[in-house]
């Protein structure tokens, strides 16, 4: 090898190199670019329900993105409020329940003289209640405890100023984004060789397709999670503060797998305050609700494109977390969707030529795996975007 080819070899690696040294510092600004691409898409959704029925381009985003504020107003000026209202509360309940707790522990120790024996005796805890100014310290620790993982735009500064601020400067550039989405598209278009275009805006598609789908099932299933909580548990089988946990179910289906689990947590701390026999009934119901959604009702809507294996998505959010904190554990499963459509378009598919090859394994009572391997029909591509999705994007000049 000459002095100039182990050269050029050498600035190629240090570009790399310098290129995702960049990346990997300008990362929480590149994943809320990313949240934004999604906030865009799921405006994008109404704004195409309505050009459907005949509503003009620019009028039909108006409405989704005034709509889309209004939701927000709503959820700030009187969800947010009344959530506020039941954690403390919730906090209120805390030392009922400690109460409770240890009764019912000192009622098994009571049951024989072995179990007083072998289980050690209940420490002494203040049963004190919490008054409305230590309840709005310690929610404020508890605010501010989870605002100091998130990204921010603002040196580091993690309160909940900078997160507003961050949250509005992702809209206002999701606007942008759903405004012209075309003018993106062109400009990755100049950066590839012409005969790659029309397999570009393939890839763009299924990018497309893979967000519409993420975010369609993540809303129906947050609201289908929300109105079985309170509807079972708060008005069937009569649990307190049903609606803050309610509220609480439908916000962990953000995390897969992992948020399923979250909610037992208040239905115990309200269950041993108010009967704590009930927990017994409340929190199996609660899992019955969360293995009905995710088994059979998400499974039914969503798509192949993003039935990820459970262990790999969890593996996946533990790295999101570690790199990105709490908005990458909320993004793990849209990212890893693009990161699948990237992978297997471009190298499964173009580099490796398995686009129309099916590959199924199978195992044997040894436990020997078998491979089989079928022939394919080519997948057809639909218009970036699809026109059925959003008409919004694919209009003449002359209706802009």
């Amino acid at each position: 090898m000459s002095f100039t080819e182990f050269f050029k070899r050498f600035l190629t690696v240090l570009l790399v190199l310098l290129i995702w040294a960049g990346i990997w510092a300008a990362r929480s600004t590149i994943l809320m670019g990313f949240a934004a691409a999604l906030i865009a898409v799921g405006i994008s959704i109404p704004a195409g329900w309505l050009q459907r029925i005949g509503w003009q381009r620019k009028w039909a985003l108006a409405a989704a993105v005034v709509g889309m504020i209004l939701i927000l107003l709503v959820l700030i000026l009187w969800l947010v409020p009344r959530l506020l209202s039941e954690f403390v509360a919730l906090l209120e309940t805390i030392p009922d329940a400690v109460s409770a707790l240890v009764a019912n522990y000192n009622t098994l120790r009571d049951r024989s003289p072995f179990l007083t024996a072998a289980l050690p005796a209940p420490p002494t805890l203040s049963t004190r209640a919490i008054d409305p100014v230590a309840a709005r310290t310690l929610l404020n620790r508890f605010v501010n405890a989870g605002l100091a993982i998130a990204p921010t735009l603002l040196g580091g500064i993690n309160d909940a100023a900078t997160v507003l601020i961050n949250l509005g400067f992702v809209l206002f550039i999701a606007v942008f984004f759903v405004i012209d989405p075309l003018s993106y598209v062109k400009a990755s278009l100049y950066l590839i060789p012409e005969r790659y275009h029309t397999r570009a805006v393939d890839v763009w598609n299924q990018f497309y397709r893979t967000a519409h789908t993420w975010i369609s099932t993540l809303m129906i299933s947050i609201s289908i999670t929300m109105l079985l909580v309170w509807v079972i548990l708060g008005l069937l089988l009569g649990m307190p503060n049903a609606i803050i946990v309610a509220v609480f179910a439908g916000l962990a289906t953000f995390v897969p797998n992992i948020g399923a689990f979250l909610p037992i947590i208040p239905i115990a701390i309200f269950s041993l305050a108010d009967d704590p026999g009930r927990m017994l009934i409340l929190i199996p119901a609660y899992l019955l609700i969360q293995l009905t959604e995710s088994n059979i009702i998400t499974p039914s809507l969503i798509k192949a494109e993003l039935n990820i294996p459970a262990g790999g998505l969890m593996l996946f959010q533990l790295l999101m977390t570690v790199a990105f904190g709490a908005l990458g554990l909320l993004l793990a499963v849209p990212m890893l969707g693009v990161l699948i459509v990237l992978v297997r378009e471009i190298y499964s598919y173009d580099l490796l030529g398995l686009r129309h090859t099916a590959v199924q394994l199978y195992i044997d009572a040894r436990g020997h795996l078998e491979l089989h391997k079928r022939e394919v029909e080519p997948m057809t591509s639909e218009p970036f975007p699809p026109a059925d999705e959003l008409p919004v994007l694919a209009q003449p000049e002359s209706d802009r």
